[in-house]
């Protein structure tokens, strides 16, 4: 009789949770602390056990973390001026609220409305920035970046439409590492000002 061997480790004998995606390990990942396969659950309750986490400027929380793809969940509202691009596809799929998702294409600014109930799946390499009103939520999945794969974090000036600056890196979690990484962009006045024009990109409001 042939056996059927598990694609991800096992759990040890001391019972701990397999690990799927060493960059979030404390995060969801479809298993329970002794091993056993998490069961299905009840999306808005666990919304509602969350929201609380879900805050500007990104407000997204992972629902599941895993080997080969992440969900997060994400509410509104956020504060974003930045563009994000990465050599993956994102699918999302707006569960409450309408939202802008502006897009670099052919060098200007296009606004895609995504409203509640419908989907949108944004390709590779395509720079997005979301912006989600107040008591807005929507799903999002991407792909697990492999180990030195990077992406960009974009700021492009509102008065000329000029890059201001583009932040190449390895992204290994991005609830907490992109949101620090716009703060930091936002504090520093040299990275946050337009060479072009002079105009000073800050931090939005919610």
């Amino acid at each position: 009789m042939s056996t059927i061997r598990p694609s991800v480790t096992p759990p040890s004998a001391a019972g701990l949770r397999p690990i799927t995606n060493p960059d979030t390990p404390d995060e969801p990942n479809g298993f329970e602390p002794d091993g056993s396969v998490t069961s299905p659950f009840h999306l808005l309750s666990w919304v509602q056990q969350n929201r609380h986490l879900m805050r500007p400027p990104v407000g997204n929380k992972y629902l599941y973390s895993g080997k080969d793809f992440f969900v997060m969940i994400i509410g509104g509202p956020n504060a974003r001026n930045d563009f994000h691009k990465v050599n993956s596809e994102e699918f999302f799929l707006q569960l409450k609220g309408d939202i802008v998702v502006k897009t670099i294409e052919g060098g200007r600014i296009v606004d895609h409305h995504v409203r509640e109930g419908e989907v949108f799946f944004i390709p590779p390499n395509v720079p997005h920035s979301p912006r989600r009103g107040p008591d807005t939520l929507g799903l999002v999945v991407e792909r697990t970046r492999p180990a030195g794969e990077t992406e960009h974090q974009m700021f492009f000036c509102p008065q000329c439409e000029s890059l201001v600056y583009d932040k190449v890196f390895d992204c290994k979690d991005i609830v907490a590492h992109f949101a620090r990484s716009m703060e930091e962009f936002w504090a520093d006045p040299a990275l946050s000002t337009c060479r072009s024009c002079g105009y000073r990109i800050t931090k939005p409001q919610p």
